[in-house]
Formats: C-alpha cells, sequence, structure tokens
C-alpha cells in the first residue's frame, strides 16, 4: 500500500511446528486410524487393500512409530472416509505425555524423603516417612487429600481434635477432611509409611 509502513509477517519456525506435532501426537494420529478402522470391522489386510498402504506400514502408522508422508496420510484418511484436516486436529488436541520419575528416594533415619522432588506440574505428591523408634513426626505438611500405607513398623497418627489412629504393617488409610498432626512411633523399631497427597486442589 503506497504511503504505508509494510509489515513483514514472520514464517513459522519449524522447531515450533515439529513441538505442535511431536511423538505424542504422531501417537494420538495413529490411535485414532486404528479406531477407525476397528469401528468398521475392518482387519489390517482390508486396511491394506483399501488404501494402497502396506500392512506394515499402517501397523508402524497405528503404533506411532513412524511419520507418515502426506500422500500416505491422505490415502489412509480417504480409505475410512474421514477428512484429513479432523484426524490431524484430532490428533493436535491429545494430551501431553504423563511424565514419570524413577530412582530411589533418599532414606532418612527421621524425617520425610520426597520420591519426585522438583518434578513440574506433578498430580500428586509421594513421599516416604520414616518415623524412628519412640519419636514422632510432624505430619502437618503432608497436605490432603491423603493417602497413608504402612510399609514397616506401627505408627500412631494424632489429629487435632483428639482422635488417635493405630496403624500397623499393610494397614491403609485415606482422609479427605481431618488430616493427622504428628504420627508418632512408640515402638523399638523404625517404622516406614508411604505418603500420598492429592496436589489437583490446592492453589498454585
Amino acid at each position: 500500500m503506497a504511503g504505508g509502513v509494510g509489515v513483514k509477517q514472520k514464517k513459522p519456525d519449524r522447531a515450533d511446528e515439529a513441538a505442535a506435532f511431536g511423538e505424542e501426537q504422531m501417537a494420538a494420529f495413529g490411535r485414532e486410524l486404528r479406531r477407525l478402522r476397528l469401528d468398521r470391522g475392518w482387519s489390517l489386510q482390508r486396511m491394506a487393500t483399501e488404501s494402497g498402504i502396506s500392512v506394515a506400514g499402517i501397523q508402524k502408522i497405528e503404533r506411532g512409530l513412524t511419520n507418515p508422508s502426506l500422500q500416505t496420510a491422505f490415502s489412509l484418511s480417504e480409505a475410512l472416509g474421514q477428512p484429513l484436516p479432523d484426524l490431524v486436529a484430532t490428533a493436535r488436541a491429545a494430551r501431553p505425555p504423563v511424565v514419570a520419575a524413577s530412582g530411589q528416594a533418599p532414606r532418612p533415619t527421621h524425617g520425610l524423603a520426597d520420591f519426585a522432588e522438583g518434578l513440574a506440574e506433578r498430580r500428586l505428591c509421594s513421599r516416604l516417612a520414616v518415623v524412628a523408634p519412640h519419636s514422632t513426626l510432624d505430619a502437618d505438611g503432608l497436605g490432603g487429600p491423603l493417602f497413608l500405607y504402612v510399609l514397616r513398623g506401627r505408627v500412631q497418627m494424632q489429629f487435632g481434635s483428639g482422635r488417635v489412629e493405630a496403624l500397623g504393617p499393610g494397614d491403609a488409610i485415606h482422609m479427605r477432611e481431618e488430616l493427622p498432626r504428628l504420627l508418632e512411633n512408640t515402638t523399638s523399631r523404625r517404622a516406614v509409611v508411604l505418603c500420598v497427597s492429592d496436589l489437583r486442589g490446592q492453589a498454585g
């Protein structure tokens, strides 16, 4: 436009595009193809015949093991009678994969050890509570809803209301409202308790 200021549009970054359609979306694309195929009662061989894509190729796509070309994806969607843009939109909407942390948590002689400390956006907090013999452990910071499972030894949960619950090896309890203030070990043997709190309802 004469006299105007031209605005140069930035081309889409290929790295951003790749991130938008990554491994999880590719797996979702394959799952949707498989669902549509099975909804029609088609075998892999029937799908291969209708689409012109080999059985081995379809298997790899359905399992999310390969990135099909545009022509291949179009052939599959056309055979299924499903518009390719709809298949792509379904795959793009796939939820990100669940992040799992593995390894050994430090086991204190007395105190709490977090199984996944530093893991971003986690929904559950799993801790190992170790209560030394004839000792108490502050449980106020565990949060809730809370699930406790006694792996070893015996503990008494003390609540603010004065209520006391005793748990032994293999005992479990799930608490939504009233949560324990203290875990007490009155025995001469160390107690180990798995504590899992639900973070989804907590602000921040």
